[in-house]
């Protein structure tokens, strides 16, 4: 088993890995990048550092990987307790944006970003937890019962935890997921220009758009760091696409006459 979640954390690794340099060798290459994806290069760098250190480590099977694993563990929990003030502006931010982009497919429900988030950062990492640190905790049930049986049941928590969120969170979103309204986000987000973003940030707007017989109630949420389009169908679903407006608020606006 410890050989087996070895593996599958050298996959998940070098894919993170691959997504971070092809972003670092974009912000030094190509003209404009860094600045439109509001990237710190410094910060990629380390990104990339840190996952390379992880892969020599999970290869050879270092000293260091218990610790590396832990990290990885806490930051995942630190992660997911604030999923939904750090996730809209991190997917877009992060170096290892094109593996949830590779995930996110727009008009399909996105069980395949559901998981990844909820079970791969969650239930993997307190599974890969427990198996790379058992001689650190499995020596507490013998000496001190009462602390052996809080983590052990600490690391049952951490594993069912994201397992019942993610149900709750795919049964909710299949109630209520729309890829008619979402194509209309979609429509609705693309039409939106820099000036727009730029006069409109920090505001929310809502109105009334029509396609043939259907209206749409359509709330927009503006902001430089991410901007969320919100469209629900009259019979109560919704669809919602976000995207980065990239540099627009670094830009100088437009000047009038």
């Amino acid at each position: 088993m410890h050989r087996i979640l070895r593996h599958l954390n050298v996959i998940a690794t070098v894919v993170t890995l691959a997504s971070g340099l092809a972003v670092l060798a974009q912000d030094v290459l190509v003209p404009g990048f860094r600045e439109y994806h509001r990237d710190w290069v410094m910060f990629v760098a380390v990104y990339c550092a840190v996952q390379a250190f992880t892969l020599e480590q999970l290869l050879r099977n270092g000293p260091w990987l218990p610790w590396v694993i832990a990290a990885r563990a806490v930051a995942a929990y630190v992660f997911l307790l604030n999923l939904t003030s750090l996730w809209p502006q991190w997917r877009y931010w992060t170096p290892g944006r094109y593996v949830y982009e590779l995930l996110d497919v727009p008009g399909v429900f996105n069980l395949g970003l559901y998981t990844l988030i909820f079970l791969g950062r969650g239930t993997f990492n307190t599974w890969s937890l427990m198996a790379f640190t058992d001689h650190w905790w499995k020596p507490l049930r013998r000496s001190h019962p009462l602390s052996g049986r809080l983590v052990t049941a600490a690391f049952v928590a951490g594993l069912v935890f994201p397992v019942w969120t993610f149900l709750v969170v795919i049964t909710q979103e299949a109630k209520i997921y729309s890829p008619e309204a979402e194509a209309v986000a979609r429509e609705v987000l693309h039409g939106i220009t820099c000036e727009t973003v730029q006069e409109k940030a920090g505001q929310h707007t809502t109105d009334l758009r029509r396609r043939g017989e259907t209206n749409y109630h359509v709330q927009i949420a503006y902001d430089c760091s991410v901007t969320r389009v919100v469209v629900r169908m009259e019979d109560g679903r919704v669809g919602s696409y976000t995207g980065s407006p990239g540099d627009c608020c670094v830009r100088a606006a437009p000047q009038n006459g």
